[in-house]
């Protein structure tokens, strides 16, 4: 692990300290096998370790210049163990691990805050760690203070933004992603942000325009693509709809998101040029095989690929499924098309 430079010129002054104020050879040993851990510290067992470290420094009489090495390595260390738990709790689909973990990680980046009330890597890592947890307010207000300490932390402002856009705060989501874009306008996740925004207030003529500089940004991109395609899609322009999730789906053939859409628009599209339901119905099978299984619309789309068949009973189930999986605000459209099913009805877009 790479040392930082204030660690390798604070061990300096604080040996010198040592000889010169005449500490035992214990503290000596200490302070070297603390900056041989920061120096190459790299799993959870050697964090802990020179956290123990610096606790145990912490109830010796020591020089100033050493309890301020020992508390910034200490808040540095927990920080870095901090990062290792929430790494850790994104490679488990365990609820109860992912809470333990993010927990931990919590524990440890408010303890390094504690230690350097400005260590604003670890303020802006517990912001993520609470936004996991659902506390969505303590997390900006954390990602607040990161950038006012940083105010080029791109990350911190990115992630800001993120939370301000699911919080449906569409202005104020917009803001943060221009000026990530100011700071770097290559910026693709937040060109995609900003184009989000402006559709979300209806500002679609801007929406496409950033769309498509995300895409001039990464034309391979499967994901920048399957975004365009659903902006198109929802506009009516079905035909560029299709030819970005195909292209999508060329560069990763497996993508739920790409398929779900082209099935979506090849099962319900208004225009009947379109319409492919043998087709819908392979594509919406394959998404929801590759999806999680947690997503409403999955289930939705294979319902109505079903239905566009003319498997009316199957699609009555299956839409019964999105109902269940899908938010309040969406049950009275999936309630629309079940009763059309029950009439043994397609479901069709509205022509736009």
């Amino acid at each position: 692990m790479q040392k930082m430079l204030w660690q390798s010129i604070w061990t300096l002054l604080v040996l010198l300290a040592c000889v010169s104020i005449g500490y035992g050879q214990d503290i000596k040993a200490m302070v070297t096998e603390a900056a041989q851990l920061s120096d190459t510290a790299e799993n959870q067992d050697e964090l802990t370790r020179l956290i123990q470290i610096c606790e145990e420094a912490s109830q010796l009489e020591l020089a100033q210049s050493q309890v301020e090495y020992f508390t910034k390595l200490e808040a540095w260390a927990r920080n870095k163990r901090g990062e290792i738990y929430a790494e850790t709790s994104l490679m488990t689909d365990d609820p109860e691990k992912i809470q333990k973990l993010e927990a931990a990680a919590l524990k440890d980046f408010s303890l390094a805050i504690k230690q350097n009330p400005k260590h604003w890597q670890a303020i802006h890592n517990r912001a993520l760690s609470y936004a996991m947890l659902g506390q969505t307010e303590q997390a900006l207000a954390d990602l607040n203070t990161a950038i006012q300490l940083n105010p080029k932390f791109e990350s911190a402002i990115y992630n800001k933004a993120e939370l301000l856009y699911e919080a449906s705060q569409f202005v104020s989501a917009l803001k943060e992603y221009q000026t990530v874009l100011k700071l770097n306008p290559k910026d693709v996740g937040a060109m995609t942000g900003q184009a989000h925004c402006f559709y979300r207030l209806e500002n679609y003529e801007a929406a496409m325009v950033a769309y498509n500089q995300a895409v001039k940004l990464t034309p391979e991109n499967p994901l920048v693509l399957a975004n365009r395609a659903d902006a198109y899609s929802d506009l009516g322009y079905f035909k560029e709809s299709i030819l970005d999730y195909k292209k999508a789906l060329t560069l990763e053939k497996d993508l739920p998101r790409a398929q779900q859409g082209l099935a979506w628009i090849l099962a319900t599209c208004p225009d009947d040029t379109y319409r492919n339901p043998e087709l819908a119905l392979r594509f919406a099978k394959a998404a929801v095989t590759q999806s999680d299984g947690l997503d409403f619309r999955y289930f939705d789309t294979l319902a109505a690929a079903e239905a566009a068949t003319g498997q009316f009973d199957v699609a009555k189930q299956r839409v019964g499924e999105a109902i269940k999986k899908a938010p309040t605000s969406e049950k009275p459209f999936l309630q629309h098309r079940l009763a059309l099913y029950e009439k043994r009805q397609a479901y069709r877009e509205p022509k736009r």
